[in-house]
């Protein structure tokens, strides 16, 4: 690993997921030719540390002891003329997690409802667009034609039992019998033809399949599968680099399936990259409002002449974390204007 002079500043740092965020930041800095970042084999090598015990605490599931945590800054490079700056950035999260409110502390919770926030794109090339936040699982919303799958770069879909957006896509969409047992595996069958064995893909490669079953079902027309995170060997998923050309990808395809034919109007998004690949959650919301929003103001967006395309699009909240951090992200976006609040889908 390389020493590094500031990739990151930690003065800016107050909670964990801004913490992690600065700490992908310094691993990126670090790498060695031929690597996106240091990997975590190899920070937990240099601190004499098992991968599985420092990878929560890259990932910002929970704030390090301080000890490990100045060792894992002098294996990225921190040196003792920077080091200051980032322990008082583990004491402002150590002191805020001591006094955030018990129900800070606690899991996030799953909703159990399903309920729309919505807010106005001003100034869009496309009247009427909307981008708002839908709650809980998945699997109630029944008013979305577009379903976003977050997929690997080898697009191949996870097993059915998986707790994942693309398990639940690709169970719901199969044809089962009466005891509830797989016999045509409809979406993962069609995305295994199209790709046809040519992978791994290009990470933010969106590719579209038909629903199956979640025609029927939810009102699904079409499942754009965006390859949103990518293994390495011994390392696990990662949630790619790119997460805004994931998003706009996946609306370009979703445009194109309108210019063949298509009625589609509406797009769903679960957070991408934020399951298995461990993404930080506030930041890859901001990410996607961004690109969203950035391509349904984009002057020069391919649409047909009636000036028909996706107009509404959705962002999948499923616990309460996720709908506050949403909330937050969607009520400092300039560009968005809220109309309604928490209203019932």
């Amino acid at each position: 690993m390389k020493k590094i002079a500031n990739a990151a500043d930690p003065t800016r740092i107050y909670v964990i997921d801004e913490l992690s965020l600065a700490l992908d930041q310094l691993r990126r800095a670090a790498a060695g030719a031929g690597q996106r970042q240091v990997p975590v084999r190899e920070i937990a090598a240099a601190i004499d540390r098992a991968p599985s015990t420092i990878q929560p605490y890259l990932r910002g599931q929970r704030l390090c002891p301080p000890d490990i945590y100045e060792s894992i800054l002098r294996a990225l490079g921190v040196t003792n003329e920077r080091l200051r700056p980032w322990l008082e950035a583990w004491e402002r999260i150590a002191e805020g997690s001591a006094e955030a409110p018990k129900r800070e502390q606690r899991p996030p919770r799953p909703l159990d409802y399903t309920s729309v926030f919505k807010y106005r794109v001003s100034e869009p090339t496309r009247p009427g667009a909307t981008v708002s936040i839908v709650t809980g699982d998945i699997r109630r919303v029944r008013f979305v034609e577009i379903w976003v799958n977050s997929e690997n770069t080898n697009m191949i879909m996870p097993r059915f039992e998986e707790f994942s957006t693309s398990a639940i896509i690709r169970f719901e969409g199969a044809v089962r019998d009466r005891a509830g047992h797989v016999v045509i595996d409809v979406i993962a069958e069609e995305l295994a033809e199209k790709v046809n064995g040519h992978t791994p893909v290009a990470p933010g490669t969106a590719i579209s399949t038909g629903s199956g079953e979640l025609r029927n079902s939810n009102g699904v027309h079409n499942i754009v599968h965006v390859a949103a995170v990518q293994g390495e060997p011994g390392e696990g998923y990662r949630a790619v680099s790119n997460i805004s050309r994931c998003v706009t990808n996946a609306m370009v395809e979703a445009d194109r399936l309108l210019h063949n034919g298509s009625s589609v109007r509406s797009i769903l998004f679960p957070l991408l990259g934020t399951g298995v690949g461990g993404g930080n959650k506030a930041d890859t919301i901001r990410i996607m409002v961004n690109a969203a929003v950035g391509r349904l103001v984009e002057p020069d967006a391919p649409i047909s002449s009636d000036q028909s395309g996706i107009r509404d699009v959705y962002v999948l909240a499923y616990t309460d974390r996720e709908l506050a951090l949403c909330v937050d992200e969607f009520d400092r976006n300039p560009r968005l204007i809220l109309e309604s609040k928490g209203s019932p889908a």
